[in-house]
């Protein structure tokens, strides 16, 4: 994957791109993570499609403003990444974070989402992991970088199976997540919408109990054996959501596209091209 960068909405954003030909793909990525997320995902559906995945305001590599963000602003965030590629339309598919971002923007502007792929997402119910919870009560963080372990400690977290994730990916994470900047940005967009109890109940009428408005073509994927969100989620998405589709990955983490690469690629693709004609 070559980065470059673009500026949306006057902040600079990165992001990368393959595919000239096909539908259009956005991917959106979780908490904390950055387009890396999508290290297995981005050349190989882009053989297929065209596909992009930036780099989400404030995290990564991308512009991070000083000021405490909104809900909205990611998905103005995405609707104009995709302005600026003149995408009408494309499928979102977002993970963790992503994903809530994926299922407001499908809600609130349905006309340029032509279907949703949510991966382990956010949104659908308010457990989510102790250690994500516990860190919204403590609001200062020791100055400069996390040590390298610590963030491996984290990452390992993630994944079922951290052998299945290749050390050169492994260590491409632990150098963006060790930014003092992304560490700030980090915990000023995790207070937004987690609290010590879990999930703010404001989300959740946000995407839970509004997830009934989302009429394009669904499809939910789901490792079961998230630490982060749990799997029963996957099941309250999939009887509020009409007509979504679900799959679910045994002896899988937080990240499936990680974790079965080939497998997941192959999910999407399918999907893909059932439910576009453009």
């Amino acid at each position: 994957m070559k980065e470059s960068y673009v500026d949306v909405n006057g902040l600079r954003t990165r992001y990368v791109r393959a595919g000239e030909k096909g539908p259009a793909i956005v991917l959106l990525h979780g908490l904390g993570a950055s387009l890396e997320s999508w290290w297995c995902s981005v050349d190989a559906l882009g053989e297929h499609f065209r596909v992009f995945a930036p780099d989400i305001v404030y995290f990564g590599k991308s512009e991070k403003p000083e000021r405490d963000p909104n809900q909205l602003d990611f998905i103005d965030f995405t609707v104009s990444f995709m302005d600026t590629f003149g995408l009408e339309r494309a499928t979102l598919v977002g993970n963790s974070m992503g994903g809530a971002i994926a299922a407001k923007t499908a809600m609130l502007y349905p006309a340029r989402v032509s279907s949703l792929v949510l991966v382990n997402s956010a949104g659908f119910g308010r457990e989510v992991a102790w250690w994500l919870r516990m860190r919204t009560l403590f609001h200062r963080r020791p100055q400069g970088k996390p040590p390298s372990w610590m963030v491996q400690w984290g990452l390992r977290l993630v994944f079922y199976d951290p052998s299945r994730v290749s050390d050169d990916l492994v260590q491409k994470l632990v150098e963006i997540d060790q930014d003092p900047e992304s560490q700030r940005a980090y915990t000023s967009v995790l207070n937004l919408g987690v609290d010590w109890r879990g999930l703010k109940p404001t989300l959740l009428q946000e995407i839970r109990d509004a997830a009934h408005q989302i009429r394009v073509p669904t499809l939910i994927v789901w490792g079961k054996q998230d630490r982060i969100i749990p799997v029963h989620h996957a099941q309250i998405a999939h009887s509020k959501i009409p007509q979504a589709r679900l799959h679910i990955f045994d002896q899988c983490g937080h990240t499936p596209q990680l974790e079965y690469p080939n497998e997941f690629n192959a999910l999407v693709r399918e999907f893909v091209c059932q439910t576009n004609h453009s």
